[in-house]
């Protein structure tokens, strides 16, 4: 569908912007002037030029809040005025939110913050890229959690927020441990997924990558995401691997790197927006998704191929116990042969653990996450 040719201030114009993509939403909805007493929307302004989930919660979030009847506006820091705002609602940790956070509160404006982080010892150094920094990275995560009150920007944003909705309970507490944020402003709101993956048409996809079974990964490629490590394990277990992804800015020789390990049958494909029909057909076509990353959030992609059936693996590292229990295969980043096992047993598994596709649907719809963060701007920046 064509979005609307310039700002979108009308309830039709709002209405014709439901069947197009969240990148087109969010760039239509923010045009034109914006409208007092919106919920004003923040990423870091880098977020869009690799998206990955934090970029699609926003999106999502912000759609179904509007189809609650919230007005919302993604934010356009060169013209979009703060105290005309309901509130500021921010995605993501930085700096930049900080900064934004300081002058809302300064006008009366309150903030809600969705940190979108995880805080993991292996990861630090597996991830630092010398012996001095992953030193260095794992000493200042040391003094943290010893010292949790220590000042850092981190602790001065959550400090800054009236209330912090992490994707987990997991996430909540870990904040309150290393940053000493106070339990009271916690209030957990999970990620989602669309039930538009329900009964997806496997056709297209398999039309182009073939008609035998397959592992899929689909996300940003970058050593967090691990794709390397799924890359061996899969030659390991000589399993067809599809890699759905483009590399983040900063990380091609890292994607040249997954591409150069010997696999007997592997695809990689450019990425697919979030929305796309063909990312849905992906996820009803694959036998196998696999996740096996340092950390995860829980893993929007992962979510999504569970609720269209695939049997999942998944890292243990994060929140991802909360979220999958005891219905996913569970393999640690930095074990080749414990991936490559938890392929193998997902693949014996094969599609339709409807156990964890009912779990997913029951609790995790991006509509019952929007009422749960609706409650919260209520709650924080009540109406009428």
């Amino acid at each position: 569908m064509t979005p609307p040719e310039g700002p979108v201030n009308t309830l039709a114009d709002r209405r014709s912007l439901s069947q197009v993509s969240s990148m087109d939403w969010l760039r239509h909805r923010s045009l034109g002037p914006m409208e007092a007493g919106a919920v004003l929307l923040h990423a870091p302004g880098h977020a869009f030029q690799a998206p990955g989930g934090g970029e699609v919660q926003l999106a999502r979030t912000a759609r179904h809040l509007e189809d609650l009847g919230v007005l919302v506006r993604p934010m356009n820091p060169w013209a979009d005025r703060l105290e005309q705002g309901r509130l500021l609602h921010l995605f993501g940790m930085s700096r930049e939110g900080l900064d934004l956070a300081k002058i809302a509160q300064s006008r009366g404006v309150p903030v809600v913050l969705s940190p979108i982080c995880w805080f993991e010892p292996s990861a630090l150094v597996a991830l630092a890229g010398s012996r001095l920094k992953a030193a260095q990275d794992l000493a200042a995560w040391g003094l943290r959690r010893a010292f949790p009150r220590v000042p850092g920007w981190r602790r001065e944003l959550l400090q800054h927020s009236d209330a912090v909705l992490p994707n987990s309970e997991a996430e909540g507490e870990q904040l309150a441990r290393l940053f000493g944020l106070d339990r009271r402003k916690i209030r957990v709101v999970p990620n989602g997924v669309e039930p538009t993956v329900l009964g997806a048409d496997p056709g297209p996809f398999r039309a182009l990558v073939g008609q035998d079974e397959f592992v899929l990964y689909a996300g940003r490629i970058e050593p967090r995401k691990n794709v390397l490590g799924l890359v061996k394990a899969c030659a390991d277990a000589r399993l067809r691997l599809v890699v759905v992804g483009d590399p983040v800015p900063g990380h091609e020789a890292y994607a040249e790197q997954c591409r150069g390990v010997p696999l007997a049958s592997v695809s990689w494909l450019p990425r697919m927006d979030a929305d796309a029909p063909l990312l849905a057909s992906a996820f009803a076509a694959a036998r196998v998704f696999a996740l096996p990353s340092w950390f995860e959030t829980p893993g929007l992609a992962a979510l999504e191929a569970a609720l269209a059936g695939c049997a999942v693996v998944i890292t243990p590292l994060g929140c991802t116990h909360e979220y999958f229990g005891n219905w996913a295969f569970y393999a640690r980043p930095d074990k080749i042969k414990e991936i490559s096992g938890a392929l193998q047993r997902a693949w014996k598994a094969g599609r339709g653990g409807t156990e964890l596709a009912e779990v997913v649907h029951r609790r995790y719809l991006w509509a019952t996450v929007a009422r749960r963060t609706a409650e919260v701007y209520d709650e924080v920046a009540p109406t009428g």
